[in-house]
């Protein structure tokens, strides 16, 4: 039965989508959520063999775990059936398994955009067997660009959720202009904290290598369960090398984003 919030987990059978549906029924668990996995082939054909498949996976899970799955084996275009299902559904997030953003790539091809980047559904990417059962602390930086706040309020409501707390880190910039940007987007994003009465706190880096360095042994060394961070700017998720960066990071942590330009 479906009920929100929803997980949309697109499924292949592959370690990486496993991955993706047990971080997608913790979080399920945790909200009282539900779960839609959803398998695609390209003919009727191969349709039967597909549900039993699903169905093997499923049936392989806690009976507390079935009863949060709705399945469905759809006929087509991987790409436009899961942005169709996205349209429909609204599902509160797309939980997608990968080796890293090269990893997306990989899988979904140059169509991923067509899955994520044309929409406002935040997408929630899990590497390796990270846990969500307990989520404490994500970290969320910002700078000077008014799209790297956009993410504030995916991030606020899942520390909400999860009674977690976010710690905001803001990138520094020599040039004044950016400083200035920073300092307005800290006091947006505080300001929002505050009012949501959201648990944060704010953290300056070193400054002593470059910003995204710090910023993923920073995650590390707080053992966050999640980084929030959106990307926009006309770049594509699997191009945006910041990202790249975020989605790789060696601490596997999972990462919280969506497309800013569809917010706007």
């Amino acid at each position: 039965m479906i009920h929100y919030p929803l997980y949309l987990v697109p499924f292949d059978f592959s370690e990486i989508s496993n991955n993706a549906l047990k971080l997608s029924l913790e979080l399920a668990h945790v909200n009282n959520g539900s779960v839609f996995l959803m398998n695609v082939v390209k003919v009727k054909p191969d349709r039967s063999k597909a549900q039993m498949q699903l169905k093997k996976v499923i049936d392989d899970l806690s009976p507390a775990d079935q009863k949060l799955i709705t399945k469905r084996v759809l006929i087509g275009n991987i790409y436009e059936e899961i942005g169709k299902a996205s349209e429909i559904l609204r599902p509160s997030l797309v939980v997608m398994g990968t080796h890293g953003a090269s990893g997306i790539q990989k899988i979904f091809g140059s169509h991923v955009e067509k899955i994520i980047s044309n929409s406002a559904t935040p997408l929630l990417i899990t590497r390796g067997d990270k846990h969500m059962d307990k989520v404490k602390t994500i970290v969320m930086p910002f700078s000077f660009q008014k799209e790297s706040i956009q993410i504030t309020s995916f991030a606020a409501n899942m520390a909400k959720k999860f009674g977690a707390c976010i710690h905001l880190v803001g990138n520094h910039d020599n040039n004044e202009l950016h400083e200035d940007g920073i300092a307005t987007n800290q006091l947006v994003v505080e300001r929002f904290m505050n009012e949501n009465n959201i648990d944060f706190k704010m953290v300056d880096l070193p400054q002593e290598k470059d910003f995204y360095s710090e910023l993923l042994d920073y995650a590390g060394s707080v053992h966050a369960e999640v980084i929030a961070a959106t990307y926009s700017n006309g770049t594509k998720l699997v191009t945006n090398p910041h990202m790249q960066r975020i989605i790789e990071n060696i601490y596997r942590i999972p990462v919280l984003t969506v497309n800013a330009e569809e917010l706007v």
